[in-house]
């Protein structure tokens, strides 16, 4: 609980996370013990949550809405193919992101998707913004946390001419309005009023170096 920040609303609640606490933990505990995997399990900050529960709230991807093949799938024509690669060690891989108590997984899978094209294209790695499809992405089978196709995203990335960076719209793992401005706006200078429009002449205050 406090590795992770959990509180709960009662101490009816408190233990009955505990003990899917203990049902995950020894689940762990068994897998780790069987060693027949070349990975081990940990306990994290989902721990005291059921598979149903996990699920409801980040499994969103429409697989049902997938859209058919178009043409054959393309790669690269190379005759040495290596046994493994790590893109993370050839820098097209952002940081590890949580998409919280939000159905997002499909605008993250998008936008992995299109932070690793963007940095084999032009060998900038830039963190892109979930959020933005999230809250803009929303005329058709795309629906926020609601769940969405990454199709249907890659379309609208294309409509939209790009996504902004993470920096630029932040991720907040809930429903917003969508923000079409990357933090500009037109203002009219040399109104009437002293105060200028919205009182931004009201209280002036700006860097000069």
């Amino acid at each position: 609980m406090a590795r992770f920040g959990r509180v709960y609303r009662s101490s009816n609640e408190k233990e009955a996370r505990y003990q899917i606490f203990k049902d995950n933990a020894a689940l762990v505990d068994s897998f780790n013990a069987a060693g027949d995997k070349p990975y081990k399990l940990g306990t994290n900050q989902f721990a005291d949550l059921t598979n149903e529960e996990f699920r409801a709230t980040r499994n969103r991807f429409k697989g049902h809405m997938c859209s058919a093949q178009q043409g054959p799938f393309r790669y690269e024509n190379v005759t040495a193919v290596p046994t493994t690669m790590d893109w993370r060690k050839k820098g097209a891989v952002t940081p590890i992101k949580d998409q919280g108590q939000c159905g997002s997984c499909w605008a993250f899978s998008a936008v992995g998707a299109m932070e690793g094209i963007t940095q084999l294209s032009t060998g900038k790695l830039v963190s892109l913004s979930e959020q933005e499809l999230v809250d803009c992405d929303t005329k058709g089978e795309d629906q926020g946390c609601s769940g969405g196709l990454m199709d249907d995203a890659f379309k609208f990335i294309i409509q939209n001419k790009g996504l902004t960076t993470e920096s630029n719209y932040p991720y907040s793992a809930a429903d917003g309005s969508c923000s079409a401005k990357e933090g500009y706006i037109r203002m009219q200078r040399d109104i009437p009023a002293k105060e200028g429009i919205c009182g931004i002449a009201m209280q002036a205050s700006y860097p000069t170096a």
